[in-house]
């Protein structure tokens, strides 16, 4: 092996090792209903879902890659999240699925920019989205957008029939599935009852009012939530 193929191998481990630390670092992160793994063969691939809680895409559940630039983190150029079904919204484009993160990330600036932000970004604008100000700049679908603005009606329309679609799509297999691929098998009495029946007898008491002090939800001294 020569110098020059020795010194882009080890360049090539150090990125790798760096996008594995950006999923650890996410572990720590409350990102309730939106889960991400690393692909078997390609640590440069990530596939994710989400189920979203609350909004008008509520039920939905939409699969989706993130795509890491050769060289991230070392320079700035964002990574690609793509959404595997359609997703009707005015910054997710028809064509391709790929979500417009420009608003967010400009570019990436390693050490401020995590991925972990970015799914933030991903839940904020599929379940906050009458309170996210589009900017028209970074439209990826006017369609969306106008329907919006114009004619709620038909816009709702459109994003019940994709988070039915969605639904309907949840326990497809892609046609080469990786091996850490996220996938769901349909319920089944026999193989989840017994679990399921455990999660509920395991179960703590719900909480109906908040702590009379913040301090209670967090770890002392480094605000890190108790639970999520």
């Amino acid at each position: 092996m020569t110098l020059d193929a020795h010194d882009k191998l080890l360049e090539t481990v150090l990125q790798e090792y760096k996008i594995l630390a950006e999923y650890e670092r996410l572990q720590s992160e409350d990102l309730g209903g939106i889960y991400v793994t690393p692909s078997f063969e390609n640590p440069f691939l990530w596939f994710g879902v989400i189920f979203v809680r609350c909004g008008v895409y509520k039920d939905g559940v939409f699969r989706f890659t993130i795509t890491f630039p050769n060289r991230f983190p070392n320079d700035s150029t964002v990574p690609v999240v793509t959404f595997q079904s359609d997703v009707f919204h005015p910054l997710i484009n028809p064509n391709d699925g790929v979500l417009d993160l420009s608003e967010a990330f400009p570019k990436w600036q390693y050490g401020d920019n995590h991925i972990w932000q970015m799914l933030k970004f991903v839940q904020s604008v599929l379940q906050n989205l009458d309170s996210h100000t589009i900017r028209t700049d970074h439209l990826a679908n006017n369609e969306a957008y106008e329907l919006l603005l114009e004619n709620r009606t038909d816009f709702l329309i459109r994003v019940e029939q994709c988070v039915d679609e969605s639904q309907q799509k949840l326990y497809e297999l892609p046609a080469h599935p990786d091996r850490f691929y996220i996938s769901f098998d349909r319920f089944n009495p026999d193989v989840h009852g017994p679990a399921l029946q455990s999660m509920k007898e395991n179960r703590g008491p719900e909480v109906t009012t908040p702590p009379s002090s913040g301090l209670s939800w967090v770890r002392k001294g480094v605000y890190q939530p108790l639970s999520k």
